[in-house]
């Protein structure tokens, strides 16, 4: 099986400044093309890039696609497994994350009945 390549990789900024609450800011867009066994796939990721004066389109489209790389950087590790379980998942959403195999599976506490009390 061969390994995608990137075929086509487009890199555009839209000129409107919209402000957010880390400042002015303009949505990059990143599109990845590539190809593998006949297929096609494309991904677009859309990041805001912040706003500075005098900043070239080139430098825009630059930092849009380092933010789109940070993104994916991100999106890889958080996939990851890891040997200890995260802790920072609130325990009514520990069975989820077992069944999504972020925490490894537990026994759960047998419901106390009402007689035994």
């Amino acid at each position: 099986m061969a390994s995608p390549k990137i075929t086509d990789l487009v890199t555009t900024v839209e000129t409107e400044i919209v402000q957010s609450q880390n400042g002015p800011v303009v949505w990059g867009a990143v599109e990845i093309c590539y190809s593998a066994e006949g297929l096609e796939p494309r991904v677009s990721i859309r990041v805001p890039v912040p706003a500075y004066e005098n900043q070239s389109d080139e430098q825009r489209r630059s930092e849009a696609l380092r933010r789109a790389r940070k993104l994916i950087d991100h999106a890889c590790g958080a996939i990851q497994p890891s040997e200890e379980p995260p802790q920072d998942i609130p325990e009514m959403l520990t069975g989820i994350a077992q069944e999504l195999g972020l925490m490894p599976p537990t026994k759960s506490p047998k419901p106390v009945s009402k007689q035994a009390r």
